[in-house]
């Protein structure tokens, strides 16, 4: 008979005071879903008994798993005495190393999965015949705690605590201590419940959407649209490439976020922010008159495109041999990664090489036998792209190699983004934050690749954790014509509103885009070519207006805020009818809300008060800083960097370094 499943939501609370050299969890929490019981352990041993003393299989979530997890494996590994449950096929080959199957595993084994990136998935122990696994949470409801408790609306909601102080596994814990880890764990679980009772239990968002759009056109028509083309072999002195899969997967690429050259650092009055409503969804749908590739590829050899591969009906990518300059008056969007000729962020202008010590642009290069040749490049493009290249770029030597076409259908994604759409609309709180969950996250699937690396945990010589990478390739990959053709989509329906609002670099205009936005120093109905409205598909909604604003640099920038979708912050008020004001904006990536925030009051800003401040934070707020003082070199405190020491990890203070 099969072993009944509990289904949990767990945290920790670990010790932090100064002067640590080892860590602990000196409070654990756990509360079964369905029910509002939480119990309250005084160490990680205890929540391991209780849970190891249940009959049923246990599945808990922890909330930042990659957190959490690490004093899971030390405690397993250095404190329960427990084996890796892995088998390794070649002694001396650290790559033929795979895991175990769960039903396969000694007692007392654990295994789990961490991607050579880093990112956590589950846990999954062995013991007393039974399986206790643990998961990532925030794989499927990929926000901070308070966001999900605010846009969920759930009845309990995430308080605040002072972490720091002089605690141990047993000690006693306050009623105050007791009643935030409770609120944690409960929080988590509301959420949880709402997506379980809609069936969506998978370990990922990214898996939910997958099944949930199988299920709506069935999985014989899925198989039949999407095959896996990794299996397709190509001639790789030919084709640059093994396989059909790695061919397309090089036209891939993620949105265009850009800063135009030469308006970095300055001062800008009275812009508009617009996003575009659910821009891949929106792309995605038949509304957009975006059509797809399906099926299997046919390819070309030869410098042309086939007459066949452009009629209507048909979708094509194409790899090219170029040099290339940007017209005047148009915007770069072309990146080149993983050539240490170009930077791989840089949104480029030429495919000419940069000689730092000169200062110039050269269109030659010396190959490593000494011959000298012309700097040219090769990339591989949808046709949507291959299109607005021509259109923002001169190109010279330009060689077609060759390409490949698919037959391409409108609509195959309507029916699952109606069904959402619809849900977003109409519904609040809880029901709308799944909706968007569920309109955002189908297309990254779509991209998914068939690296399977993955981490394997050793213990060092003092007692901490450290890792070393297995090398692997055996994933099911998605489909990645329709990956890839999605972002080329959406990347070209930001880039041609940002281009039409360009007006150069002395003219008031399109400043910054990241994505889905753009940011103009022009106010609302100064916008050209954007088409305004709140909730519809392939349409903007003005998100905000500032009065003044500095961009530094990509996903880094601060704006003061007067207006939101059109209205005067004046005119609104919060939840508790209190009356607004205009605030500052602050993006910048790698800097925690807490820096940020302390920037802020070093600007006399009011925001909110934390419940404790370091020296270090204290002497920064008495600066008398202004919005110029937001740019590289900036030094804030407040941000917590993972440790890894003895029994897991410690968050430890370091400065935030705003570089270039």
């Amino acid at each position: 008979m099969k072993k009944q499943t509990k289904i949990y939501v767990g945290d920790f609370e670990t010790t932090v005071f100064k002067g640590q050299t080892s860590t602990e969890v000196w409070a654990s929490a756990c509360v079964e879903i369905g029910t509002e019981d939480v119990k309250v352990f005084h160490s990680i041993d205890e929540q391991f008994k209780y849970f190891e003393s249940l009959d049923e299989n246990i599945i808990c979530y922890y909330h930042n798993l990659k957190f959490d997890g690490e004093f899971w494996i030390s405690y397993l590994l250095n404190v329960a005495q427990y084996t890796q449950a892995y088998e390794q096929d070649d002694e001396n080959d650290i790559n033929t190393i795979h895991w175990m199957k769960p039903k396969d595993m000694p007692s007392r084994s654990f295994q789990y999965s961490i991607s050579f990136m880093g990112m956590w998935y589950k846990i999954a122990i062995k013991t007393r015949n039974k399986i206790i696994e643990f998961r990532d949470s925030y794989k499927l409801l990929p926000f901070k705690l308070k966001k999900i408790g605010k846009s969920f609306k759930t009845k309990h909601q995430k308080l605040d605590m002072e972490y720091e102080g002089l605690r141990y596994a047993g000690c006693e814990i306050t009623p105050e201590e007791e009643e935030y880890i409770k609120n944690d764990v409960l929080v988590i679980k509301e959420a949880l419940e709402i997506m379980f009772n809609d069936g969506h239990n998978k370990l990922t968002i990214g898996s939910c959407c997958l099944s949930e759009y199988k299920s709506i056109i069935g999985v014989k028509k899925y198989k039949e649209y999407f095959p896996n083309i990794y299996e397709i072999e190509l001639d790789e002195k030919l084709y640059g490439s093994p396989n059909a899969g790695e061919y397309i997967r090089k036209s891939y690429r993620g949105g265009w976020c850009y800063l135009v050259k030469g308006k970095e650092n300055k001062i800008y009055h009275n812009g508009t922010t617009a996003d575009v409503n659910s821009l891949y969804p929106s792309v995605m749908h038949s509304q957009s008159g975006s059509a797809y590739p399906i099926g299997e590829p046919t390819f070309w050899k030869g410098n042309y495109i086939p007459e066949e591969a452009k009629q209507f009906g048909k979708f094509y990518f194409v790899r090219i041999r170029t040099m290339f300059h940007i017209k005047e008056g148009m915007l770069p969007f072309i990146q080149i990664k993983g050539n240490l000729r170009y930077k791989a962020t840089e949104m480029l202008e030429t495919s000419d090489i940069y000689n730092k010590e000169t200062g110039e642009y050269c269109q030659w290069r010396k190959t490593f036998d000494g011959d000298i040749v012309p700097a040219d490049v090769e990339l591989t493009m949808t046709m949507m792209d291959w299109e607005l290249f021509q259109k923002h770029y001169y190109l010279m030597n330009t060689e077609i190699l060759d390409g490949c076409y698919f037959e391409s259908r409108t609509g195959l994604f309507d029916e699952y983004i109606d069904k959402y759409k619809k849900i977003k609309m109409e519904s609040k709180g809880a029901l709308r934050e799944e909706a968007k969950l569920f309109l955002n996250n189908l297309y990254g699937k779509m991209a998914s690749n068939t690296d399977s690396s993955f981490k394997v945990a050793k213990v060092l010589e003092d007692g901490t954790i450290g890792y070393f990478t297995v090398v692997q390739s055996d994933k099911m990959p998605g489909y990645i014509p329709v990956g890839s053709a999605i972002t080329s989509y959406a990347r070209n329906f930001t880039i041609k509103a940002a281009q039409t609002n360009y007006h150069g670099i002395n003219n008031p205009g399109f400043i910054y885009a990241d994505t889905d936005s753009i940011h103009c120093d022009l106010l609302p109905d100064e916008l050209k070519g954007v088409v305004e409205d709140p909730v519809d598909f392939c349409c903007w909604k003005f998100e905000s207006c500032w009065d003044e604003a500095l961009f530094v640099r990509q996903k880094t920038y601060i704006e003061h805020i007067t207006h939101e979708n059109r209205i005067p912050l004046t005119e609104m008020k919060d939840e508790n009818g209190n009356p607004l004001s205009p605030y500052y904006n602050v993006k910048c990536a790698g800097m925690p809300d807490r820096s940020k925030n302390l920037f802020l009051k070093a600007m006399g800003e009011n925001v909110k008060k934390e419940t404790k401040y370091t020296e270090e934070e204290e002497e920064f707020m008495k600066q008398k800083l202004q919005l110029t003082d937001f740019k590289r070199g900036l030094i804030v405190p407040g941000k917590l960097i993972p440790k890894r020491i003895p029994g897991g990890v410690l968050l430890c203070d370091v400065p935030y370094e705003l570089r270039g």
